[in-house]
């Protein structure tokens, strides 16, 4: 019916106004005032998950950023700036092994920001070395 739709259309935009702003949890809120089609409701998730990811890596909390990021790369393929969050992830919980395979993998596509963290990971794995 016309009234559905007016309401997911609603929905969704109060959601991506939610998200613009940097307020994931009222996001999330938002987008459950009315059904959404399957979409819209993945994106939505998608963006929401990427959104707590970056606010939990923010704070420092780092295994929390990597679980967000998890639930993220199951629905959509995770994209280069997020892989390189996923790598200071690893790199912050001194996991190195783990961050210099994602960095590289990254700096692959020629991702500076990963390239900068293969360096980074360098100094604290090798910190005699000078470049």
């Amino acid at each position: 019916s016309p009234v559905r739709k007016v309401r997911e259309d609603a929905a969704y935009g109060q959601s991506l106004a939610y998200l613009r702003a940097g307020l994931s949890s009222n996001a999330a809120v938002a987008a459950t005032k009315a059904p959404q089609n399957r979409q819209r409701a993945a994106e939505l998730q998608v963006a929401i998950l990427a959104d707590r990811a970056l606010s939990a890596f923010d704070a420092g909390r780092y295994r929390e950023t990597l679980i967000y990021l998890d639930q993220r790369a199951q629905l959509q393929q995770e994209r280069i700036d997020l892989m390189v969050l996923r790598g200071y992830s690893y790199l912050n919980l001194k996991m190195y092994d783990d961050a210099g395979r994602i960095f590289e993998a990254a700096a692959a596509t020629g991702s500076r920001d990963a390239t900068r963290g293969l360096a980074d990971l360098r100094k604290i794995t090798h910190p005699d070395v000078n470049d």
